[in-house]
C-alpha cells in the first residue's frame, strides 16, 4: 500500500485551564466586515472558553464549550434607541469532551455567518442591524481576557488547540516563536498532554469485568459515567460467600443502590440519590460501605449525600461488573444472574472513566496490565475487543 500526501507540521498549544493566551491588536481597535477564524481543539472538560473578544460599544464574539456542546455567541452591536438586540447564539455538536480532535471554522461576512464543526456547517444571520465587528485591544484564546471588564464570566479552557488562525494570522506559530506576550500565561507548552482518564463505551450487550480483593471490611468504589438511558445497570459485585451483594443502578434518572445482606436477596438495604442524571453529562458516583454504615455521594455534593446506619456486615468479593452482565461461566467461577429483572439487566450505553475500588485507586490501563498477567479462559460466550482509540489500549469485554 502506498500513501501520498504533503508534509504537515502541527502547531499545538496545551492550555492548563489557568490563563488564556492573548493576541494584541496593533492599533488597539479592530473593525472588520469580514472574519475567518479556524482552529482545532480537544479536551476532556465539558466547559471552557475557546476564544473571546469584545469592544466598548457592546460588540463581542465568543466561542465556548457548554455542557460538552459548542456555542458561538456574536453581537455586532445593539441599537440603544430601539428594541433591537444584537445578541446571537448558535449551538452545535455534542459530547465534545471526548478528548478527540474537533475542527472549527467560523466565516463571517457582515451579518451572515457559516459556523462549521467537523465539516457540518450551520448558516445563520446575526440579530441586530449592524455589519461590522468592533473589538478592542485583544482576542484571547483559552479564556477571558485580562484587560477590560468581560461582558460575562466563563471557565477557562483546559485542553489542546492546534493551528489557531485569525484572519490569516497563525496565532499558534506566533506563540511558538515568542512573538506573543506569554508572561501572564501559566504552564504554556507546545505539546498536547494526554488525559489520565480512560473513557470506555458500553453498548446494549457489553460489560466490563474487573478484579477485586476478597474479604475486605470496606467496600469503596468511585467512578464517572454519562448516559441518556434512564434505566441501566452501573455496577454489580458479589460479596464473599454468605455476605450477599451490592448493586448500583440508574433508575428513572436516579442512582439506586441495593445492598443484599444475604445471598437470597430477601433482606436488602435500599439507597437512592440524584435526579435527571441521564442528561448525557459526566456524573461522579462515590459509594462507601462498611459494618453498619454506608454513604452515597453524587457529583461531590457532600451536603446532599445519602447515609444509612442499617445493620450490615461487609466482606468484599473478587469481581466487579461494570455496565452490564450476562449468564456465563469463566473457569471455576460461575455467575447466575437469573434474579435480575429485564429492566435492570439492560446494559449501560454510556462512557465510564477512572475508578477506585477498595481504597486502591486504579485506572483501566493498570487493570488491563494486570489482566494480561492473569487471564481467564471463557467457556461461554465469546470474547470481543473494545478499542479505546485515543489511548491505543485494547480492553476485553463480554458481548
Amino acid at each position: 500500500m502506498e500513501v501520498f500526501g504533503c508534509p504537515y507540521w502541527a502547531d499545538v498549544i496545551n492550555f492548563d485551564g489557568y490563563s488564556p493566551l492573548s493576541y494584541m491588536f496593533r492599533n488597539k481597535k479592530m473593525k472588520t466586515l469580514k472574519d475567518i477564524i479556524s482552529l482545532k481543539f480537544k479536551t476532556s472538560e465539558n466547559e471552557g472558553v475557546i476564544f473571546h473578544g469584545e469592544g466598548q460599544q457592546g460588540d463581542y464574539v465568543t466561542l465556548e464549550i457548554k455542557k460538552a456542546k459548542l456555542v458561538l455567541r456574536v453581537n455586532l452591536g445593539s441599537n440603544q434607541h430601539s428594541s433591537i438586540n444584537g445578541d446571537t447564539s448558535v449551538t452545535t455538536g455534542s459530547l465534545l469532551d471526548d478528548h478527540h480532535w474537533h475542527s472549527v471554522i467560523i466565516e463571517r461576512y457582515g451579518r451572515n455567518i457559516n459556523f462549521t464543526l467537523d465539516r457540518e456547517t450551520q448558516h445563520f444571520r446575526t440579530n441586530g442591524e449592524f455589519d461590522h465587528l468592533d473589538l478592542d485591544y485583544e482576542l484571547s484564546f483559552g479564556g477571558m481576557p485580562f484587560s477590560g471588564k468581560p461582558s460575562f464570566n466563563g471557565k477557562n479552557f483546559k485542553g489542546c488547540m492546534e493551528s489557531i488562525n485569525y484572519n490569516g494570522i497563525n496565532i499558534t506559530d506566533l506563540a511558538r516563536r515568542g512573538k506573543l506576550d506569554t508572561s501572564k500565561v501559566g504552564n504554556l507548552s507546545f505539546s498536547c498532554m494526554e488525559s489520565r482518564a480512560v473513557p470506555v463505551f458500553f453498548n446494549s450487550s457489553s460489560y466490563l469485568l474487573l478484579p477485586g480483593h476478597m474479604n475486605q471490611d470496606l467496600f469503596s468504589v468511585n467512578f464517572m459515567f454519562r448516559t441518556w438511558n434512564p434505566n441501566s445497570l452501573l455496577l454489580l459485585s458479589r460479596f464473599a460467600p454468605g455476605y450477599g451483594m451490592v448493586e448500583i443502578d440508574l433508575s428513572d434518572g436516579k442512582v439506586s443502590i441495593s445492598i443484599s445482606v444475604n445471598q437470597t436477596k430477601m433482606n436488602s438495604i435500599e439507597m437512592s440519590a440524584g435526579f435527571g442524571l441521564n442528561d448525557g453529562q459526566w456524573h461522579i458516583i462515590q459509594f462507601h460501605a462498611k459494618e453498619n454504615s454506608a454513604i452515597l455521594t453524587i457529583d461531590g455534593d457532600d451536603a446532599s449525600a445519602v447515609r444509612t446506619n442499617s445493620s450490615m456486615q461487609i466482606k468484599t468479593g473478587d469481581q466487579y461488573f461494570f455496565g452490564g452482565l450476562a449468564l456465563f461461566e469463566c473457569g471455576n467461577n460461575s455467575a447466575s444472574l437469573a434474579y435480575l429483572t429485564p429492566q435492570r439487566n439492560k446494559s449501560l450505553a454510556n462512557s465510564a472513566a477512572s475508578r477506585a475500588v477498595e481504597r486502591n485507586p486504579e485506572n483501566l490501563h493498570n487493570s488491563q496490565q494486570k489482566r494480561q498477567k492473569k487471564r481467564a479462559e471463557c467457556i461461554n460466550p465469546a470474547w470481543s475487543s473494545l478499542d479505546v482509540e485515543w489511548c491505543h489500549l485494547n480492553f476485553e469485554v463480554c458481548d
